[in-house]
């Protein structure tokens, strides 16, 4: 069910000269925040007109509805479950949006050597089920399911918008790049609506564009991992023209006995990644931070931040607990994205 909360309106506004000395209308800050994606998405931007401001908030909501319906496995009818029912049988034919989605995360699966893989459903229900029996999955079980793992086994026909799988029980899982890409076409629509500057946050996946009025960027704050919710960084990202993601065990793990897990699994070994608080990634876009801040946190500060090097205008951060204490580790272009 999806709720929407009341608009903020008019946080914030501002006036500025025309050509010819004229006085463009004043921008005002709208902002509304609606449960969809099994998260909070809220939109946020800057316009000259309540009505204007409206009608483009729902276009970018109507999106992500859009796409929430296309890509969520917990929905019988939608294209991903239909995918996971047939493509060990047959190919199946596919949407240009989820066309798009499974060739970016088979790209970042192949970059990141398989520390993202979309096709982690099984281990994904393994787990869910070990937590709900209160005992984590024997080493047997973790082995039987390992064979259904892998994104190679993922065969995309691009020329005939198809995909089929390798062998039967495998199965996708979008949610580490799903919530990117909704944020990135959702920022697009606002575009499309004429809005020039926006911030689109989808469960902390977020797209921005744009500048607030006398801002250099849109300014987003940062959890603080290992503290209460709510607690944040110092240190402040400034996005333009962006995307920033976070992923970490701070607050979405699983106990099992007296152990906490990761909600973060590694795909090649089927463990949840341990030692592992918090991963920032700013990238060009949503989309790519989201993936990649899973594939950093499967890899780990040694290999995550080699591969950012690679990687043009992406940057990450690692925060990971030790048993003296968090240890922080960034790649050379970090500070020089945060605001100052």
């Amino acid at each position: 069910m999806t709720r929407s909360l009341p608009i903020i309106i008019a946080l914030l506004a501002v006036s500025a000269a025309g050509c010819g000395g004229k006085r463009a209308p004043a921008l005002a800050r709208y902002e509304t925040t609606r449960e969809m994606m099994g998260t909070f998405v809220t939109v946020t931007l800057w316009c000259d007109s309540d009505e204007r401001a409206a009608a483009a908030g729902e276009a970018a909501f109507a999106v992500i509805a859009r796409l929430e319906a296309m890509m969520s496995i917990h929905r019988g009818d939608s294209e991903i479950s239909e995918i996971n029912r047939t493509a060990a049988a047959r190919p199946v034919a596919v949407s240009d949006d989820l066309l798009a989605v499974l060739k970016q995360s088979l790209h970042y699966a192949e970059l990141s050597g398989g520390a993202f893989d979309i096709t982690m459903a099984p281990l994904g229900k393994l787990w869910r089920d070990a937590a709900a029996a209160g005992q984590p999955p024997s080493s047997e079980d973790i082995a039987a399911v390992l064979p259904l793992i892998g994104w190679d086994k993922v065969k995309l026909d691009e020329e005939h918008k198809t995909v089929r799988f390798e062998r039967p029980g495998m199965a996708l899982d979008l949610g580490g790049i799903a919530k990117g890409y909704a944020a990135d076409r959702a920022l697009a629509e606002l575009k499309r609506q004429g809005i020039g500057s926006a911030m689109v946050n989808a469960g902390g996946n977020i797209a921005a564009s744009g500048t607030p009025p006398d801002s250099p960027g849109w300014r987003v704050a940062m959890q603080k991992p290992g503290a209460s919710r709510g607690e944040r960084l110092p240190e402040t990202v400034l996005l333009n023209e962006a995307g920033v993601s976070t992923s970490g065990d701070y607050e979405r793990y699983v106990e099992i006995g007296a152990k906490r897990y990761s909600h973060i699994i590694d795909p090649r070994s089927g463990l949840p990644v341990e030692r592992m608080s918090g991963v920032t990634v700013i990238s060009p876009d949503a989309t790519s931070a989201d993936a990649l801040s899973t594939a950093c946190s499967v890899l780990g500060p040694a290999e995550g931040l080699k591969l950012v090097a690679t990687l043009p205008g992406v940057e990450v951060m690692y925060v990971v607990m030790e048993d003296s204490g968090p240890a922080v580790a960034k790649s050379p272009g970090f500070d020089g994205r945060l605001a100052h």
